[in-house]
């Protein structure tokens, strides 16, 4: 995606806070988890970066995602690609695990794989409900440059449930990015509204949700209010 892209759906955001017939609804992180606020009355698109230096040589690295495929771009050159089986729905540069060195985030569906571990206990198939009809998964994997090459620094096993769409900000200003996402179910045709909105952080192993909110969603935007705080907008 573009910058001249980014920029124009976040301004769409800001937008549909000042134009949408139907009520919108703003949220803030605190410490006791996502939290009702007023509408602010001056806010800013949330800038995300459209490029980063993933293997510290000081040529930015720009992403590319068409047809489910994902690629990472040096100098618009391919340097690594999503595999064939992927069906990467989105990505985003992030240092979703918090060691100061950029990464990209990528939201993906893939064919189903059980627990290896499964076969050897007696209640096995503990995930066998975490596909949908065609039996593929939805995943969080974030792919980095590590030893030399571009690789899976951290994958996850199949979500309980499917993510549909995510962001990544610092939304409680502690200098440590977030994960907010909506989520699904497998059960769920795609173009169904979400039922949950969660926002995820960073444990040293994997993620842990910090603050989640049930409820119908058609999406979500994060925007910067005037003092400073990063806020979720939700139709």
């Amino acid at each position: 995606m573009s910058r001249k892209s980014v920029s124009l759906l976040l301004l769409a955001g800001v937008t549909l806070l000042q134009t949408s017939p139907s009520p919108l609804h703003t949220f803030l992180l605190e410490p006791a988890g996502i939290v009702l606020v007023a509408n602010p009355s001056g806010i800013s698109p949330l800038i995300v970066p459209s490029q980063a230096d993933l293997n510290g040589d000081g040529i930015p690295e720009q992403l590319a995602l068409a047809g489910g495929q994902l690629s990472i771009l040096s100098r618009d050159t391919p340097v690594w690609q999503s595999p064939t089986d992927w069906q990467v729905t989105q990505a985003a540069f992030s240092d979703l695990n918090l060691d100061g060195v950029p990464e990209v985030t990528l939201l993906l569906w893939r064919p189903f794989r059980p627990w290896p571990v499964d076969q050897w206990l007696p209640n096995a198939g503990r995930i066998d409900s975490f596909q949908d009809a065609a039996g593929r998964s939805c995943h969080i994997i974030l792919i980095g440059w590590s030893r030399q090459k571009y690789r899976e620094l951290w994958a996850g096993s199949a979500m309980a449930e499917p993510i549909t769409s995510f962001a990544v900000a610092d939304l409680n200003g502690d200098k440590q990015q977030e994960l907010v996402a909506l989520e699904g179910r497998y059960s769920d045709p795609r173009s169904a509204p979400a039922r949950t909105l969660k926002v995820w952080e960073w444990n040293g192993f994997g993620f842990t949700v910090v603050s989640y909110m049930n409820r119908s969603f058609i999406g979500f935007t994060l925007v910067q209010a005037r003092e400073g705080n990063i806020l979720i907008l939700v139709p």
